[in-house]
């Protein structure tokens, strides 16, 4: 069991405090919580099989890894303006085309959940095309 501490709007949890005693009785708001928390979870479009969601979280630890070093690697002339692979916290490859550096990487390690991105300096920008109106 995992412990957090989240931070609410006052209002907020007092209107959800007297619904929730309310319907289910005082001390209650924990269980409504981990219910409302579990349905989320049931309803998003993440994959329910263990080991896909194993690897998605692997993927984010490797995304978290590759940010804690981004800056740094975009002074590095070596990486700066390339693609680097991040497994297990460490970078693994380099190069300038995406699709060969996973090529490589996988060949080397296998199919394990790896993290990819490009060194650049400042904030990461994704374009979206708009659909056209017609």
């Amino acid at each position: 069991m995992v412990k957090i501490t989240i931070n609410v709007d006052d209002d907020l949890w007092r209107l959800f405090s007297l619904i929730v005693m309310h319907e289910r009785g005082r001390g209650k708001r924990n269980e409504v919580i981990v219910e409302l928390i579990k349905d989320y979870v049931e309803r998003s479009s993440l994959p329910t099989n263990e080991k896909q969601l194993e690897y998605i979280l692997q993927v984010e630890e490797e995304r978290k890894a590759f940010l804690k070093i981004k800056d740094k690697l975009a002074r590095d002339p070596q990486y700066c303006g390339k693609y680097v692979a991040i497994f297990k916290g460490a970078i693994v490859g380099c190069y300038d085309d995406k699709g060969r550096l996973a090529e490589n990487v996988y060949k080397k390690y296998g199919y394990v959940p790896i993290y990819i991105d490009k060194v650049a300096p400042g904030e990461r920008v994704v374009e979206a095309p708009s659909p056209e109106l017609k």
